[in-house]
C-alpha cells in the first residue's frame, strides 16, 4: 500500500529514545525527509546513527536539537528543518521523560518539569508546526501518551497527568485544526521493550512476568508502534482524527 509519505517532512522529537529511531527509519522507508530532534547528550547518539543509516540508503535525514522549553529555539528549529528538508507536514511528539517518584516526593519543581518535558513541548512545538500544515492544506500530528494517562500508575502522578494532559490537547487540536486539513491524534501504549547495545530495557524475568497479563503474551517492539504511528500519520489515514488508541496488546485499563 502506497502511503503517500513520499517526499513529505517529518519532524521526530525525542527522536534519540528508545522508539525514536525506529521511527524514523519507518518514515524513511515511506520515502519521507526525516528531522531527528534530540538534546540530550547521552541519547544524541543514536540521533545521528539513525540519521547515518537513512542517508546511507539513500534517504533524506538531519539531526536536530532545540530546547524544547524554548519558543525561540522551536521556531528556529522548524526554520532549519524548512530550510534543509522542506516545510514539516507530519509531526512526531515523542518526547519522554519518566520519573518514578511518589506523591510526597514530588516537589513543586519536579511537577513542573515533568509538565514541562510531557505537555508543554507538545504544545509548543504543534503550534510552530501548525501554520506551514495550513498553509499545505494538509498535516498530521501523532503524539505520544501513555496508558498510564488512562489507567493512572503509582509512584508517577505527576507523568500520568501530563501524559493526560497531551490527550486532551490532542482532542482540542483534533478540532481546531481539522477544516485546515490536519488530522491529529495520540497513542497509548503500555511499556515498549527497547534494545541499547544488546541490553534490552526491561530484564526478561520482569518481562516474562508482565507479558502473561498481555493476551498477546508479549511486550510491544518499536517495529510494532512505528507501523500504527506511520499508519496515522501518512495520506491512507483520510478520516482518523482526535482519537487517542490504546496500544496495549489487549491488555485492559
Amino acid at each position: 500500500m502506497d502511503l503517500g509519505l513520499a517526499n513529505r517532512v517529518v519532524l521526530i522529537t525525542g527522536a534519540g529514545g528508545g522508539v525514536g529511531p525506529t521511527l524514523a527509519s519507518a518514515f524513511a522507508a515511506e520515502g519521507a525527509a526525516v528531522a531527528l530532534h534530540q538534546r540530550d547528550a547521552a541519547k544524541l547518539g543514536r540521533a545521528h546513527e539513525a540519521a547515518d543509516s537513512i542517508r546511507s540508503g539513500g534517504g533524506r535525514a538531519i539531526v536536530v536539537g532545540a530546547d524544547l522549553r524554548a519558543t525561540d529555539a522551536i521556531q528556529s528549529m522548524v526554520a532549519r528543518v524548512g530550510d534543509e528538508l522542506g516545510p514539516v507536514s507530519v509531526l512526531v511528539n515523542a518526547t519522554s521523560a519518566y520519573r518514578a517518584e511518589g506523591l510526597l516526593e514530588i516537589g513543586d519543581d519536579s511537577w513542573a518539569a515533568m509538565v514541562e518535558d510531557m505537555l508543554s513541548a507538545t504544545f509548543r512545538v504543534s503550534r510552530a508546526v501548525a501554520p506551514a500544515m495550513r498553509d499545505a492544506k494538509w498535516g498530521r500530528i501523532v503524539s505520544f501518551a501513555s496508558r498510564s494517562a488512562l489507567a493512572g500508575v503509582a509512584r508517577a502522578p505527576h507523568y500520568a497527568a501530563a501524559k493526560a494532559g497531551v490527550i486532551g490537547l490532542t482532542s482540542s487540536l483534533a478540532k481546531e485544526l481539522g477544516p485546515g486539513g490536519i488530522l491529529v491524534n495520540a497513542v497509548a501504549p503500555t511499556q515498549i521493550l527497547t534494545v541499547k547495545d544488546g541490553v534490552p530495557s526491561i530484564p526478561d524475568e520482569r518481562a516474562e512476568k508482565m507479558a502473561r497479563s498481555i493476551p498477546l503474551r508479549r511486550l510491544a517492539t518499536p517495529d510494532d508502534v512505528s507501523g500504527l504511528v506511520v499508519w496515522l500519520a501518512s495520506a491512507a489515514n483520510t478520516y482518523v482524527t482526535g482519537e487517542t488508541i490504546p496500544f496495549t496488546g489487549g491488555a485492559k485499563t
